[in-house]
């Protein structure tokens, strides 16, 4: 029987439509190969090849293209693509790991996607002792408030990177970066949680309209650095 195909589903669950609403860093691994691969096959719609690739990935180390072409809707210009991905990623990764992330304009740099987004999205920059970039992860989607926020979102990541600091980036959808009372108290509170935690909170960027504001370089005290 016909899979459903991804233009009869809810806009929601479009990875494509999706993407455009939140962002990238909203979509799940096999949303994303969803969107590389482009289109399915009657048996098969791009989710349903997506989370096949992913399988497949997690399972196949080195990744090659012979193991792709066995997944039934992969040719062999699909499995290029995606091969090409992976290299891509692997090469910007060894290249931001390798520079150290030591002001606010270099992070602000590796977060211009937040700049126009309608809703307020939270991101954790997760580097470590020579502060460079191990990992990134969207924490929160909607209103930044510390009495909503689940501070295991934050620190779970860290732990499983090895990270020694960390940087929270939110945005304004207003296009204003000045931070309001609630975001210099959730900014003291993840900074004390931090170091109880055995992790130091290096700073709190607020992105606006092509501009951000560094609580580090206003407030450091909050941060205790």
């Amino acid at each position: 029987m016909p899979k459903q195909k991804l233009r009869n589903l809810a806009r929601r669950y479009r990875p494509r439509e999706k993407a455009a609403w939140q962002g990238l860093t909203a979509l799940r691994n096999n949303e994303l190969w969803a969107l590389i691969i482009g289109s399915g096959q009657p048996q098969l719609n791009a989710l349903e090849l997506g989370k096949k690739v992913e399988v497949l990935l997690q399972q196949t180390t080195p990744p090659n293209k012979e193991a792709l072409l066995k997944i039934y809707g992969i040719g062999e210009a699909t499995a290029l693509k995606i091969l090409a991905s992976l290299e891509l990623g692997q090469r910007r990764h060894q290249q931001q790991k390798s520079i150290a992330l030591d002001s606010p304009s270099k992070i602000f740099a590796l977060a211009q996607e937040l700049q126009d987004k309608k809703q307020e999205h939270c991101l954790a920059f997760y580097l470590n002792a020579r502060q460079e970039l191990l990992g990134k992860k969207t924490i929160s989607i909607g209103g930044l408030n510390y009495n909503y926020l689940e501070p295991r979102e934050i620190f779970a990541q860290g732990f499983l990177l090895g990270a020694s600091d960390l940087i929270l980036v939110h945005n304004h959808p207003s296009g204003n970066p000045q931070p309001s009372d609630d975001d210099l108290l959730l900014t003291e509170k993840i900074a004390q949680l931090a170091d109880l935690l055995g992790l130091k909170l290096l700073d709190h960027l607020i992105i606006g309209h092509k501009q951000y504001f560094s609580i580090r370089e206003h407030f450091s005290e909050l941060l205790n650095v």
